[in-house]
């Protein structure tokens, strides 16, 4: 089997590191421009430094994120039953996720600075534009929701088999498989979370979760040397 290099999987953990820093700008940029009053407010939102920094952010965000996730199944691809399924889910969520925010950047907001510069034609069916783009936005959002539950799902499955900083990391994807199956079912009109529990919950696991990974690629960078905690290693060991 061809081995990667060791500098491939040290990229994907400094891609993983960088995701912990966007998912912290993801979480908290919002505070900085806070909610659009009223269709002028939401046009109006575009000329917004905060808000265009998240927006671009949140382009680029889920590509790191799959690349991180590609070096983890690369490094499980010797035992494929459950991370094969985990990064076609992951395949799914940031194909989804990154399209869905390039709909807004290039379609939305093109159709927001027509608005704010007087266009008839625009002006006269931005009601219509808009509900067109929420029903589109709504749609991806459930989407790319089911991909990452299933990426974080199967990824968990196998990274709690093992022992020490992998086992942790499977913990953390789980958390995040638990996490993403509320949010899909509160979107689907089931129960949701209290607001003062998601408003801390999701910080607390995806920052921490994402610098973890990049952490444990960085310790399992060398394909010659069995992974950190697996049974393979124990099996040398003893």
């Amino acid at each position: 089997m061809r081995r990667f290099p060791t500098g491939f999987y040290r990229a994907a953990a400094v891609a993983s590191f960088l995701t912990a820093l966007t998912t912290v700008a993801l979480i908290f940029l919002p505070d900085f421009y806070g909610p659009a009053d009223g269709l002028e407010g939401r046009m109006g939102r575009v000329q917004d430094p905060a808000y265009q920094l998240r927006a671009w952010i949140y382009l680029f965000h889920p590509l790191l994120v799959f690349a991180a996730a590609l070096a983890v199944f690369l490094r499980f691809r010797d035992r494929p039953a459950l991370v094969l399924p985990g990064i076609i889910g992951f395949g799914l969520w940031a194909v989804t996720e990154a399209a869905q925010q390039a709909m807004t950047l290039f379609m939305f907001d093109r159709w927001r600075r027509a608005w704010l510069a007087g266009d008839e034609a625009i002006r006269a069916t931005m009601d219509v534009r808009a509900a067109i783009y929420d029903g589109l936005w709504d749609a991806s959002y459930v989407f790319l929701l089911i991909g990452f539950l299933i990426g974080c799902a199967f990824y968990a499955a196998e990274l709690l088999r093992h022992r020490r900083l992998t086992r942790v990391v499977g913990a953390f994807y789980a958390a995040a498989a638990l996490l993403t199956l509320i949010f899909l079912v509160a979107d689907l009109g089931g129960p949701s979370l209290p607001p003062s529990l998601g408003a801390w919950l999701y910080p607390a696991i995806q920052p921490l979760g994402r610098f973890l990974i990049g952490l444990w690629l960085w310790k399992n960078a060398d394909e010659a040397s069995p992974i950190a905690g697996s049974s393979q290693q124990r099996a040398v060991n003893e």
